[in-house]
């Protein structure tokens, strides 16, 4: 059976070892973290952007319809 200082050593260096592995842990989920952050606020200016053009895009398919639709009633 193992003293009480031999037990207090491997206690002390599995605590040691736990916050090694729970800081590599933290930080490598921060990093992570960070990456997913900067990747969602580009899609959100690409999404903006899209939506921008799109809309312009609608609104010049809007004008040439009217003008067809205009100069349709004027054979009328």
């Amino acid at each position: 059976m193992p003293t009480q200082e031999e037990r207090i050593t491997t206690l002390e260096y599995d605590l040691k070892q736990f916050r090694t592995e729970t800081v590599k842990a933290y930080t490598d989920m921060a990093f992570e973290m960070t990456m997913v952050k900067g990747l969602t606020e580009d899609a959100i200016k690409r999404l903006a952007s899209l939506r921008t053009e799109m809309n312009e895009r609608f609104n010049h398919v809007d004008t040439q319809l009217a003008l067809i639709l205009a100069k349709l009633d004027e054979r009328m």
